[in-house]
């Protein structure tokens, strides 16, 4: 999964990986890895594929 704009560091793009110690979240710009605290937080983010599909939503409530 992908979080555009969401490093708390640089303000670069997130990804969520996994190695033999577990689930983490890292940034492709900066390489930081995300603490317990901040991947809690940008995990209730929504994703920008998840804006993309509600596109079609806010387009008919808009020409309503």
């Amino acid at each position: 999964m992908f979080w555009i704009k969401a490093c708390p560091k640089c303000r670069g793009d997130l990804y969520e990986a996994a190695d033999i110690y577990g689930k983490y979240i890292a940034c492709l710009q900066c390489a930081r890895y995300l603490t317990e605290d901040e991947q809690a937080r940008v995990e209730t983010l929504q994703t920008a594929g998840d804006r993309m599909q509600d596109v079609p939503g806010r387009l008919e409530r808009i020409a309503a």
